[in-house]
């Protein structure tokens, strides 16, 4: 089982988060492809993928937002939203949407988000999401 995580980061906070996703993805003892959005070239053989930027003018950043414009249908993959900000953290929601709308699964109710660098309460939650995907490509 292989968990994709793309993510696009200006400072290093959306990249601390999916790094946490992948921390989480290997403590379920799968693999883990971190990858950053520039470098996208495609979902392979994943099982499962979660996509994070942060938010710059109220919307995801440019290779983000390419990356989902590329896929043309993700077949029912179980997914995730992620990222940070510092004013107004619209990012994730429209990443969750984007996944939505091109058929992808949700596994979770809410994009996570984090103001500023992530807490490490939100570490923890993002090597939640981690183990969530595993369990929903098991399935």
């Amino acid at each position: 089982m292989e968990v994709l995580v793309v993510y696009e980061s200006t400072r290093g906070r959306t990249q601390a988060m999916a790094k946490a996703i992948c921390e989480g993805v290997r403590a379920a003892s799968a693999e883990c492809s971190l990858v950053e959005a520039k470098s996208f070239s495609g979902l392979g053989v994943a099982c499962a993928i979660a996509i994070g930027s942060s938010t710059r003018m109220k919307k995801p950043l440019p290779r983000v937002k390419q990356v989902l414009s590329e896929i043309d249908d993700f077949h029912g993959l179980p997914a995730a939203a992620f990222g940070s900000y510092g004013w107004s953290g619209e990012a994730p929601g429209e990443i969750a949407a984007g996944l939505t709308n091109k058929g992808a699964k949700m596994i979770q109710e809410h994009p996570l988000r984090a103001k500023d660098y992530p807490s490490e309460e939100i570490l923890e939650s993002c090597r939640n999401i981690g183990k969530q995907l595993v369990s929903s490509c098991a399935k």
